[in-house]
């Protein structure tokens, strides 16, 4: 008799013969190249203090404890670098308990409406909780390096809060190679980031990358997807780039106004819409179904249905 398991990476429930070493063989192809994921040969302090030992020698930043690795084929283990990383390896952390599996499942429920993501998924570590693996997306296969700007940077300004979804669109008008997909990309994600409690989506989270031998830049593919209401539930703001001039108290009407001044149709502003309306239900299968405890469950529904609620009634 075959057990119910859940994938890893994309979280899709199967049986123990489909989804073997916690993936689905597809899905660990996808991320790792291989039928098989790797093994982390650490557990969660030794990432603490090896991305201490890192700081300032890794090409990549932020608050969040974090490692730059590459998957070993021969060893079939994931390995630290100081450069030239593959993926970015994300720990739990004792403020915020359980934001791997806040991550992943934010990620998929993303995908899943259509936007470009990176590879990403959950893998265990040695003390057996989960950490949070995604792909770079500013290297190709062959190790080439992407030109990428995130909007702290594009819009010139010290500080990532100090920004507007207004200001982010008018740079896309203006430098963007296609910028009415980018627009409308740009859309979706303010709606989607509000509607799952992402509140802390700056400006360093929102960048444009310059596709190997493209003559511009587009929007880069979406990342850092986080429900950060569920992780702080005393958050005080929805948004902390402004839209409309507001932070608070969003409604229907200040998305509506929103995509306007991005340029967009209303039948392209209602297309949007009526995609998040049908698929409901079955993003609350995704956090039901999640690797998040019953109550970070039970909270992040509540959540959901609350802004889905005030955006469409």
């Amino acid at each position: 008799m075959y057990m119910k398991v859940r994938c890893l990476s994309c979280q899709i429930a199967g049986t123990d013969q489909d989804i073997r070493n916690g993936c689905h063989p597809e899905c660990a192809e996808t991320l790792f190249g291989t039928k098989v994921p790797p093994e982390v040969p650490f557990s969660t302090p030794d990432i603490v203090s090896e991305s201490q030992k890192m700081v300032g020698k890794m090409s990549v930043s932020g608050v969040q404890p974090k490692l730059s690795v590459i998957h070993n084929p021969i060893k079939r283990q994931l390995t630290v670098v100081e450069r030239g990383g593959v993926y970015i390896l994300k720990p739990q952390t004792d403020r915020f308990p359980y934001l791997p599996e806040n991550e992943n499942l934010c990620m998929c429920i993303a995908s899943v409406y259509g936007m470009d993501v990176p590879q990403h998924g959950l893998i265990p570590l040695q003390d057996g909780r989960f950490a949070y693996l995604v792909k770079r997306f500013d290297r190709t296969e062959d190790g080439f390096r992407l030109q990428q700007e995130d909007f702290q940077q594009l819009l010139e300004t010290n500080d990532k809060y100090d920004g507007s979804y207004e200001r982010i669109a008018n740079f896309i008008k203006k430098h963007s190679e296609m910028p009415g997909s980018d627009l409308l990309n740009l859309y979706e994600r303010a709606l989607l980031f509000f509607i799952l409690g992402n509140g802390d989506a700056h400006l360093k989270n929102f960048s444009l990358i310059r596709p190997r031998d493209a003559a511009g830049y587009r929007l880069s593919p979406a990342y850092d997807i986080v429900s950060s209401r569920l992780a702080l539930p005393e958050e005080r703001e929805e948004a902390c780039l402004s839209l409309q001039g507001k932070r608070n108290r969003l409604s229907h009407r200040d998305f509506v106004r929103l995509s306007e001044h991005f340029g967009l149709t209303g039948e392209q502003t209602a297309h949007v819409s009526e995609r998040l309306i049908k698929l409901k239900p079955g993003i609350e299968k995704m956090i039901k179904a999640s690797f998040l405890p019953e109550s970070l469950i039970s909270g992040f529904l509540d959540i959901f249905r609350e802004r889905m609620k005030r955006m469409f009634g």
